[in-house]
């Protein structure tokens, strides 16, 4: 009878032991549809959210482009201009308008990881010295002295991002300014060490400016700072400090910010940067002579057409411009290029659509993206067209120029 027993309740036991399994698995499976249905519409949301910074890039970049491009055009045609104050404050504020604008679009990027750091050529003397200049205009309409101290020992020729350094300095720069009234900015570059082909260079920005605290110091690094706690000298440090401390990391460089009372503050951003090999054609050395190369610009602005065209011209090459892919097309199959810039971003038929038909017959040809597209979204599309590279308006001159002489055959 006890054993009855005992089996009995073991037999009860077991049934409702599987009854609360079976009740725990109803659950489970109630909840993990759930979570899908709400990781689904995560993921549309997040798709929506790139596609529409996408938008919002092309729609900020395509006409600051052609501001740019002709302020730049003015000042290489007319030397006279030079000192014309109108003209170097369009010029800053193209540039600065350019910076913010970067720095509110890589937000996204930054918190996607899908920042892309491919290296490039640098001229780190001639870059530090146009970003000085840059500023100009706005060191000069704050009382303020901006001074470029350039080590004699850096090599000439290193490979890095310039893009992403550029962004990183700017930042910076900007700062520095922001804090420094009537006062003086030293903007230093030095070789710390050098082990094998890799060079430490340290960039600071040192200026007699407002003393950072303690507090403000920790609300710099903060990543999404509430600008209601920070007083008013400091508002818009936040996304500055955010964004490069982000690009830093990703290109394995660190910041340092350091204080003293009686001189101001000190920011320093430490990178390694590789040295070319010294033996390498200059990339902005034309050994073409008197024969002209041949360049196909495609895009669908007439005045972006302008910018390219008059650049490239200055530089021996014969240009063909056109407004469409349809028309693109034809003049790639009836002539011979030695290279073809496209634009992205047309109507119809795009940069992408219209590259996939030419490579069904031209292969060989280097073919540059020009975009004011998010690239993060569009790189594997890009790959995949056949392009061979890209570049985001708007771009420096020089480092368009770079791009097309890496990829041309002289």
């Amino acid at each position: 009878m006890i054993s009855y027993a005992v089996w009995t309740i073991l037999s009860i036991l077991i049934i409702f032991l599987g009854y609360k399994c079976y009740l725990l698995a109803s659950k489970l499976k109630k909840k993990d549809k759930e979570l899908n249905s709400l990781h689904r519409s995560t993921e549309k949301k997040v798709q929506k959210n790139q596609e529409f910074i996408s938008s919002l890039s092309q729609e900020l970049r395509t006409p600051l482009y052609g501001i740019m491009g002709l302020t730049n055009i003015l000042y290489n045609e007319h030397p006279e201009l030079e000192h014309n104050k109108n003209l170097k404050s369009l010029k800053f504020s193209g540039d600065y308008l350019l910076t913010l604008i970067n720095n509110v679009l890589q937000v996204n990027i930054l918190e996607s990881d899908t920042i892309i750091t491919d290296k490039r050529p640098i001229n780190l003397r001639e870059l530090t010295q146009n970003i000085v200049h840059s500023f100009g205009y706005a060191t000069e309409n704050s009382g303020n002295t901006l001074d470029l101290d350039f080590d004699e020992d850096i090599p000439e020729k290193l490979q890095g991002n310039p893009a992403i350094l550029s962004q990183i300095l700017m930042n910076l720069i900007s700062n520095a300014l922001r804090f420094t009234k009537n006062g003086n900015i030293v903007f230093s570059v030095n070789l710390i060490n050098k082990k094998g082909k890799f060079n430490n260079i340290s960039f600071k920005i040192k200026h007699d400016g407002n003393e950072v605290s303690k507090e403000e110091e920790k609300s710099i690094y903060r990543e999404f700072i509430d600008i209601h706690k920070v007083k008013k000298s400091y508002l818009g440090t936040g996304i500055n400090s955010t964004i490069v401390k982000r690009l830093a990391k990703s290109i394995d460089g660190e910041i340092i910010l350091q204080n003293n009372s009686q001189a101001g503050s000190e920011y320093a951003f430490v990178i390694n940067l590789e040295t070319i090999n010294p033996n390498s054609k200059d990339v902005n050395q034309n050994e073409g002579g008197n024969n002209k190369q041949k360049a196909l610009i495609v895009d669908d602005n007439k005045l972006n057409l302008l910018v390219a065209d008059k650049i490239l011209s200055k530089e021996n090459f014969e240009c063909t411009t056109i407004d469409n892919g349809f028309d693109a097309i034809e003049l790639a199959k009836d002539h011979s290029y030695d290279i073809i810039l496209m634009d992205i971003n047309m109507p119809k038929l795009n940069g992408i659509g219209t590259t996939k038909r030419i490579r069904e017959f031209d292969n060989k040809t280097p073919i540059i993206a020009l975009t004011a597209v998010d690239v993060t979204q569009l790189n594997r599309q890009i790959m995949q067209a056949g392009l061979n590279d890209y570049i985001l308006k708007p771009y420096d001159k020089n480092i368009l120029l770079e791009m097309i002489h890496k990829h041309v055959q002289n």
